[in-house]
Parts: structure tokens; sequence; C-alpha cells
């Protein structure tokens, strides 16, 4: 028993260390963007969305599916240890839980961008009528939260998804 204690809390760190990495690269292009593109810049961002959602999703759609066979892999790894003749493959399940996150985590990024550009540009009205301007917020925190949902949402999903799929091969 304590040797497959042992082999959990390696693959759990392995896991971890992949999708902590996985969520920092994420975080710094999904930062950067709003540093280069959007900070400071007049343009609404519903008028930027138009211009850069491509590149944005792609961005996204990448994170989501690295994340994603992760699980996979993972839940492979598993099984393959105790069924090593277990086949597993990528399903037409897995490429639309992968672009139905792909789009729900797109909307959360424009959304949360845009918050963040009016934010920047926010004022609120003293007691003696004069004008301040609010505090933004920590753009870098913001990406962090978006970064980690995006990354553990793909990964979580494929293993729910492979887990279902192993129990109806098995019941079939």
């Amino acid at each position: 028993m304590e040797k497959h204690t042992l082999n959990i809390q390696i693959t759990n760190k392995e896991i971890t260390r992949k999708l902590t990495t996985q969520e920092k690269a994420l975080k710094r292009k999904l930062h950067s963007f709003y540093l280069t593109v959007v900070k400071d810049n007049p343009i609404p961002v519903e008028t930027l969305r138009t211009k850069y959602e491509n590149q944005i999703k792609a961005i996204i759609r990448k994170a989501v599916e690295d994340s994603y066979f992760t699980g996979t892999d993972l839940i492979e790894k598993e099984v393959k240890a105790i069924t090593p003749r277990k086949v597993f493959f990528i399903s037409g399940e897995d490429i639309k839980n992968i672009q139905d996150i792909t789009e729900q985590m797109n909307k959360v990024f424009w959304t949360t961008t845009g918050k963040l550009h009016i934010r920047e540009t926010e004022f609120k009205l003293t007691l003696d009528k004069e004008l301040i301007k609010k505090k933004e917020f920590d753009t870098e925190a913001a990406y962090i939260a978006i970064a980690a949902l995006m990354i553990f949402k793909g990964f979580n999903n494929s293993v729910i998804s492979k887990m279902r799929q192993v129990v109806n091969q098995n019941v079939k």
C-alpha cells in the first residue's frame, strides 16, 4: 500500500509541475497581449476583439489542448498499468470538449479584458467634488487566475471524459 501511495504522490507532483508550467506560459501570453495591445489604448475592447479574437482563441485552444492531453495521458498511463491492452484514442467527444472549453474561456478572456480596460479610465467623485482616478486592478493577478482556470478546466474535463470512456468500454 505504501508503494502505491508513493506513486500517487510522484504522479501528483509531475502533473502539478506540468500544469503549472502550462499555466505560467499561458499567463505570459495573455498578460503580454493586454499590456501591448489593450492597455492605454483608446479603442474599445469590443473593437479590438474583432481584430484579435482569432489570435487569442488560437492561444487559448493550444493551452486547453495541452492541458486536456495531459489529463488524457494520465488516465491512459494509469489504466494501461492495470489493463495493458486497453486502446485509447481522441474521440469526437474530446474534440467537442476542447472546442467548448475554448469558446467558454475565450468569452471569459474578453469579458475580463474589457473590465480591466474600463477600470484604467474610471474616476470617482470625492465629497469635495473632486475627480480622482480609481486604482487600477492588478492585471497580472487577473491573467494568472484566467490562465489557471483555462488550464485546470481542460485537464479536469479530460480526466472526467476519459474515465467515462473507460467505464463505457468496460460495460460493453
